[in-house]
């Protein structure tokens, strides 16, 4: 059914009441999203958006669904909207080719980076490929847009694509039941176990939306209806319901399409869906009836819908492994190769062709539809790649194209990890204890791999230092990738014979990037892996290093003991200390690990404790904080003076009139980092924490979203100004 469509009238539908083959605890169990996905009285959906990309750029553009509209990348589609399709063309077209069907095809081009450019955008010109590197970052977007409308609306989807998500509308469904047939209440049941039969009159408000698959009495009749002329047809058959299960798809159609519709007058995108007992089913179902329109399997006809497929159109079985399992058992040309596995080959015979006992398994159950999966909250991410194929006419030749395309590779995998944050963090709303609250993924290790124009690959890669900061990260992905590149080229080709000298003695006289030669790369990219999952806690002891024995407490107190050594501070004068110059870049998330590391020891031990002096004014000059080296400074330079001042402590002890003139000992470290001038908290930070924008004085719902806004905004005022 269409989003369009207005609900049918109120209708009795036919049932067939029979001995339900359902229990309570089935029933019970859908409630719970742990067990609702092995159900047979399971509802699951899926939701496919129609050429998603070709409808972001027709709503980008202003365009209505009956124009004809091309998502591009250089000369091929990508997409293509079904008006489009209309006229014959699909994605193996070019553009020409496309235009040459449809003279008033509307061609989108993705948007691109732009080289030397960390931010993408969109061109009013056809982009160039030498200096160009298209985003997929704006479809991603508008996926999160979607995902937070059905995350809203129910509490467990899985996103399986950029334009796919599954649901598990079990609660939702048990819910409705609950408040349809009051029966079913732990309160009014029975001491029988199984479900009574349903209703013979089901509740008005009940109906079904959507393709319903038939039976072949429901089939028989609709073909004795096809050779009637219009005045002897009766009504369209409805189709039966029998049991619980019956129940449950016919409430989840009506789920379906309700998310379905929200989407649509949130954001304007058209859907199509599938609902069936498991997310195999559901997938196949879900473009079996495109577009804009939903397919309901009931669990009796899922044999009988399978029927219409193939092995190879089966999630995971497409390509060399459902041809390999076909021909392993001879299969006649023309044959359904489901419904032939299903009723000819034993699951004996197929872990006798098939070595992997798990695989045999899983292809017996895909092809009776019952492989069963669990739906989880996000596939988990192992790596980030962003890369660019090269010209063969204009290949990078010197460091300075090298680095330029560093840049664009940092900002998209920068984008991308904006993207995880903000699943991440929805995700994190929704979770029931608090193990994961708060949690993010960052990366562990960074690789650059070039390809040179004769076809020789070389990587080099890097443990990552772990940040919360993605700004701080953007910048790591663009010094370590350039890093990487140039070690990787200095050991794999001969730089000297191509610049007459070494890159030491290049870098030596300064000479620009833009100067240094490197041999012809034809694909360069940048990957980022080892994601883990982190928050405040796992950053301050990988920051603050866990010292040569993995015992980071005992290195911090040493330094405690250096730095805080009572008698010193009761014993000696302090002298004025030397100046300190201001650091600028000094930020709250460098004070909060100071204060913390601090803060946590004292707590930690109790020794320590005792022996700590009670803190004293703060001094005035203002430290940064900027790296460890810096602080080792600091405790350097303290223990040099208090030496210099331990040679006077007798002297001093014994004049009176000095000790009078001794002011109170000056703050340690700590106290200095905690009292100096606050600095204005990073604009981004501030966004996710309050969740509102003091530059526009409103709350803000896509904290991430807004942030680029304003970034738009100020590159906006820079490249006026200039």
């Amino acid at each position: 059914m269409s989003v369009l469509q207005q609900p049918p009238e109120p209708q009795s539908l036919a049932t067939t009441p029979v001995a339900s083959c359902y229990t309570y605890s089935h029933l019970d169990d859908l409630n719970c999203p742990k067990t609702s996905y092995r159900l047979p009285l399971a509802v699951i959906a899926l939701v496919d958006m129609n050429a998603f990309f070709a409808q972001v750029e027709q709503i980008r553009l202003g365009l209505s669904p009956q124009d004809p509209v091309v998502c591009a990348q250089w000369q091929s589609l990508i997409a293509v909207s079904y008006a489009a399709r209309k006229y014959g063309i699909n994605r193996m077209d070019t553009i020409q080719s496309a235009q040459s069907k449809c003279p008033n095809l509307v061609v989108g081009h993705a948007a691109v980076f732009k080289k030397g450019e960390s931010h993408w955008s969109y061109l009013n010109e056809p982009p160039n490929q030498a200096i160009h590197k298209v985003s997929l970052d704006p479809y991603r977007r508008e996926s999160r847009k979607i995902l937070k409308i059905f995350q809203e609306n129910c509490d467990l989807v899985e996103k399986a694509s950029v334009d796919e998500s599954y649901l598990d509308l079990g609660r939702l469904v048990y819910q409705k039941l609950m408040e349809l047939f009051p029966q079913l209440a732990p309160a009014n049941r029975g001491l029988a176990p199984v479900l009574p039969p349903i209703p013979s009159k089901l509740p008005s408000e009940l109906h079904w939306v959507g393709e319903v698959i038939s039976t072949d009495k429901e089939d028989a009749y609709a073909s004795e209806q096809g050779l009637l002329s219009e005045s002897q047809k009766g009504e369209a058959p409805v189709p039966s319901v029998c049991d619980w299960d019956d129940v449950c798809m016919l409430i989840g159609s009506q789920i379906l399409l309700q998310l379905r519709q929200l989407v649509y007058q949130k954001l304007g995108y058209f859907t199509s869906g599938g609902l069936a007992r498991n997310k195999l089913v559901a997938k196949v179902a879900g473009g079996f009836r495109k577009p804009d329109n939903q397919t309901i399997v009931r669990t009796r006809l899922v044999h009988k819908f399978l029927n219409n497929f193939q092995l190879n159109d089966i999630s995971g079985m497409g390509g060399k492994m459902g041809d390999h399992i076909v021909q392993k058992f001879d299969i006649p040309p023309g044959t359904n190769t489901i419904s032939y596995i299903r009723e000819q080959v034993s699951l004996e015979a197929l872990e006798e062709e098939i070595p992997e006992k798990s695989l045999a398994k899983k292809v017996y159950d895909m092809v009776r539809g019952d492989h069963k999966l669990e739906l989880t909250h996000r596939v988990e991410v192992k790596s980030m790649m962003s890369r660019k194929n090269f010209m063969a006419r204009k290949p990078l030749e010197t460091f300075q194209d090298a680095y330029d395309w560093i840049v664009v590779f940092a900002g998209d995998l920068y984008n991308r990890l904006i993207e995880l944050d903000d699943e991440s963090l929805n995700l994190s709303m929704l979770q029931s204890s608090n193990k994961d609250k708060g949690t993010i993924k960052r990366p562990k290790t960074i690789t650059v791999a070039a390809t040179s124009s004769s076809y020789s690959s070389h990587s080099r890669q890097a443990p990552i230092p772990l940040t919360i900061s993605l700004e701080k990260l953007k910048s790591i992905f663009e010094t370590m990738g350039m890093k990487l590149l140039r070690d990787l080229l200095d050991s794999t080709s001969n730089l000297e014979v191509l610049n007459k000298k070494s890159l030491i003695e290049l870098e030596k006289d300064k000479t620009p990037l833009s100067k240094i030669k490197i041999h012809p790369i034809a694909n360069l990219s940048l990957v980022i892996s080892g994601f883990v999952k982190t928050n405040d806690t796992s950053l301050i002891d990988t920051y603050g290093g866990r010292g040569e024995n993995g015992n980071y407490k005992e290195d911090l107190k040493k330094m405690f003991e250096e730095v805080n050594n009572e008698a010193l501070l009761k014993k000696t004068k302090i002298s004025p200390r030397p100046v300190v110059k201001k650091d600028s870049n000094i930020s709250n998330e460098d004070k909060k690990y100071i204060n913390k590391l601090f803060t946590d020891f004292h707590a930690q031990d109790p020794e320590v404790k005792r022996k700590t002096p009670t803190p004293s004014p703060p001094p005035t000059f203002k430290p940064s904080t900027k790296d460890d080296a810096y602080i080792k400074k600091l405790f350097q330079d303290f223990n040099e003076e208090n030496q210099k001042r331990e040679k006077n402590t007798h002297s001093i002890a014994n004049s009176e009139k000095v000790r009078r003139t001794i002011k109170r000992p000056q703050a340690d470290i700590l106290q200095s980092l905690k009292k100096s001038k606050p600095v204005e908290e990073p604009f981004l930070d501030r966004l996710i924490r309050t969740r509102f924008c003091n530059k526009c004085q409103q709350q803000i719902e896509d904290v991430f979203e807004h942030s680029d806004y304003h970034i738009a905004l100020d590159l906006s005022e820079k490249l006026n100004k200039s």
